[in-house]
């Protein structure tokens, strides 16, 4: 009976510490600064913003704030946006070390990106996932695809459909495609995916096509995959190039009327892209010399054998027999009005720069990416869309993230210029704020040292 009158009086203890405890949740203030709320392209001036578990619970003039109680008050020349999402990210995998896969995901966070999609999932990362999502990691909120279906991981389209309820009994958010794949295959795995509502999404094989792909509503193609095939007439005489390509030898076959043709066949399929423009240019833009990648921001993170590694890949490609400088400007200048015809139809297009990969540390190449967009024809304020207001209308959020308003996750970039008119701004960041947490100047700067640290 004392045993049990003891266990009465501790859980009834336990029970109000954790309702002190809720109630303590210290709020977070942002007072007195510029916002860009995403929900048009004007700066506001003089504003707060009030933070609550996570959620923003108050935005308006900063003389009419009512400031709560033993509030966290952050105060600056700031210009307050919302957080960043990479949708072609990739976290590590486990045989790289759990600090390798934790140090990705801190690179991604002090670069202002709140939101990652990780696109060749591992069980490891759902761990992870959970992780972050408990706030016991310094991590973006992440989103993570399962191991991806390829020529090399399916053999059947009996297997694949086995391997599809095998992910989503996992809890993966979607499914990943390499190519490789058989159409029957391919149908046999979107039919199941549709069938337990799992999104798929990725690259496309060379049997299934662009076309296919579209009927199919593949959730994003990402690597503007299989369009330039597509722009040439899907010729039938050519073999599969490397997965690197993109269609690149294709680049002189272009039918350049095709491209409106595409990007209203997106349209109209409701297919989103995910296009990691940096990563083409990377590898195929002459103009960016191994040696100028080499010293980009962001490069200090990485590890002297990796950079070795993808300067010797750049450096074979170019002195291949397939590579020619003017082809490569012109495949480029392609992939750009393809990416703007797209834009323009009004299919979705979302940031995603595929980091870690060759010269793209994760988080700062997204801003590149985001360079790349204005630089192909889009406003900053509709660069910045893909890495905000798009992303939540892809992941079925609007309202609820990838804007500043009451409700809203509050997941913000504070920058000391107006990122609309200062793209790329790697180093103008002094802020982050994930799901509530406040990361300043001070705190980024350790997190990027202790990722040198661990490297060194």
């Amino acid at each position: 009976m004392v045993y049990r009158l003891f266990l009465v009086v501790l859980f009834s203890l336990l029970s109000l510490i954790a309702q002190i405890t809720a109630l303590m949740a210290q709020p977070l203030v942002i007072h007195d600064v510029h916002v860009l709320s995403m929900e048009n392209d004007r700066i506001l001036d003089h504003q707060t913003i009030i933070v609550e578990d996570g959620i923003i619970r108050w935005v308006g003039d900063a003389e009419d704030a009512e400031m709560p109680l033993n509030a966290e008050v952050v105060r600056g020349n700031f210009y307050v946006m919302p957080g960043l999402s990479e949708m072609h990210a990739h976290i590590p995998q486990p045989g790289q070390g759990e600090q390798v896969m934790k140090d990705a995901l801190a690179l991604y966070l002090s670069q202002g990106i709140t939101t990652i999609r990780g696109m060749l999932g591992h069980p490891a990362h759902l761990d992870l996932r959970d992780q972050a999502a408990a706030g016991e990691i310094d991590s973006p909120r992440i989103f993570t695809s399962g191991p991806s279906f390829s020529g090399g991981s399916v053999d059947s389209p009996e297997q694949a459909r086995q391997m599809v309820r095998q992910q989503a009994d996992a809890g993966y958010d979607l499914l990943k495609f390499h190519p490789g794949l058989t159409v029957e295959e391919f149908s046999a795995i979107t039919d199941e995916a549709n069938k337990l509502e799992i999104e798929f999404s990725g690259h496309i094989s060379h049997d299934v096509g662009l076309e296919r792909s579209l009927n199919a509503r593949q959730g994003t193609i990402d690597h503007l995959d299989r369009y330039m095939e597509f722009l040439a007439g899907n010729p039938e005489d050519r073999d599969d190039p490397s997965i690197i390509y993109f269609g690149y030898d294709l680049a002189y076959d272009i039918e350049e009327g095709r491209i409106e043709e595409a990007a209203q066949m997106t349209e109209e399929a409701g297919v989103w892209n995910v296009p990691t423009h940096t990563l083409l240019h990377n590898v195929f833009n002459p103009d960016l010399s191994v040696e100028m990648m080499r010293n980009w921001p962001g490069m200090e993170y990485i590890s002297e054998s990796t950079l070795d590694n993808w300067s010797g890949y750049v450096r074979n490609l170019r002195a291949s027999e397939d590579y020619n400088a003017d082809k490569a400007h012109r495949f480029l200048d392609i992939r750009d009005s393809l990416l703007l015809a797209i834009h323009k139809a009004g299919a979705g297009l979302m940031l995603g720069a595929d980091a870690p990969q060759i010269f793209n540390p994760p988080g700062f190449s997204a801003h590149r990416e985001l360079s790349l967009l204005v630089e192909a024809g889009l406003t900053p304020y509709e660069a910045l869309k893909t890495g905000t207001v798009n992303v939540a209308r892809y992941l079925n959020e609007t309202g609820s993230a990838g804007i500043i308003a009451v409700g809203a996750r509050a997941d913000l970039l504070f920058l000391d210029v107006n990122p609309l008119e200062t793209i790329p701004f790697q180093n103008h960041i002094e802020g982050v704020v994930s799901a509530g947490v406040y990361y300043d100047r001070e705190q980024l700067n350790l997190l990027l040292q202790e990722v040198k640290n661990h490297i060194e």
